[in-house]
């Protein structure tokens, strides 16, 4: 292995006492404290890659030298990092930030030239329970897991409530205390709405969740789904209200056909399995953060100056550009 800088992971407030040191216990702890992406990004990566034996630390400080990682909602816009710095931002569903020298996106419409970045695929659920096998072909309970106003609105109401009736489905809004317990879970569905939105700063983590978990998924037409689609039991793709209907009276219609799901989705779960995100994540330090650390060491002052210039441009346009959806 290459001979690597200071890695660290920054963290603004310090981990709280009762976080479990492993990413495979489910913890609940971040609500209220930390935002559930900080956790999944910064402090579960940082976990992973201790365990596997590779070299990083987490911070509560803004160091001077080495490769920084940090979150987008973590770090403020306005932070330049010093000479000695490599800053990997972290951008989840956030903005860019305007004077990082890398960013990592969770989806690959998010790559771009003017903000260099590398696609990493999220972790799975911490702590995931999968569906009971003992469960079999029972058709009892479809579940929906994220936050309520990430459901298209047709998924609400006494029309939904009739079409449920009608297909032997009890429905559950999973909150953030049980993300991770698919046991009782026959279905998963996910429709954020039915419009062309694409929702390019959005990652595959449902589908992976519902792989990992041996559980069928409903799915609209986002594109970090389509992304990972390899074959037509990946998922069930839909587009349209009468759409996502259709999908479950198949499935409800057809254990064959849910069982064939349930097994290709085990079979891709290995792709996203957290080994193999690790490797990604050692592989990304060694082959593309070292380099462009390096490089970063050997930058004339006049190319640093050039670098902030940039950067204000950056933030200045980003400001522009977020007013102007308000």
């Amino acid at each position: 292995m290459p001979v690597l800088p200071p890695i660290r992971f920054y963290l603004p407030d310090a981990i709280p006492p009762d976080m479990p040191s492993s990413p495979e216990v489910y913890w609940t702890g971040f609500l209220g404290r930390m935002r559930s992406g900080v956790y999944a990004w910064v402090v579960q990566t940082y976990q992973r890659l201790r365990a596997a034996g590779f070299p990083c630390e987490i911070t509560h400080t803004l160091p001077a030298d080495g490769i920084l990682v940090a979150h987008r909602k973590s770090i403020p816009r306005d932070y330049v990092p010093p000479r000695g710095v490599l800053f990997v931002c972290l951008r989840a569903d956030a903005t860019f930030h305007p004077y990082a020298h890398l960013h990592v996106v969770l989806n690959r419409l998010a790559l771009s030239g003017w903000y260099p970045s590398v696609y990493m695929p999220h972790w799975p659920q911490a702590g995931l329970l999968p569906r009971d096998p003992g469960r079999g072909d029972r058709w009892e309970n479809a579940a929906f897991f994220g936050d309520p106003g990430c459901l298209a609105d047709e998924m609400r109401g006494p029309v939904w409530d009739g079409i449920l009736r009608e297909l032997e489905l009890s429905w559950h809004f999973v909150g953030p205390e049980k993300w991770h317990d698919f046991r009782e879970v026959d279905v998963v569905v996910a429709v954020r709405g039915f419009d062309r939105h694409r929702h390019g700063n959005k990652p595959p983590t449902k589908l992976f969740n519902a792989w990992h978990a041996g559980v069928p998924a409903v799915l609209g037409r986002e594109s970090a789904f389509q992304q990972e689609r390899r074959h037509p039991l990946d998922y069930l793709e839909v587009g349209s209200f009468p759409e996502v209907v259709a999908a479950l009276r198949q499935l409800k219609a057809d254990p064959a056909l849910r069982r064939a799901v349930a097994e290709n989705g085990l079979q891709r779960a290995r792709e996203s399995d957290p080994a193999a995100i690790t490797a990604r994540w050692r592989e990304f330090f060694e082959t593309v953060a070292l380099p462009a650390y390096e490089k970063c060491q050997r930058v004339p002052p006049w190319r640093r100056s050039l670098f902030q210039w940039n950067g204000r441009f950056k933030n200045a346009a980003q400001r522009l550009h977020e007013r102007s959806w308000r």
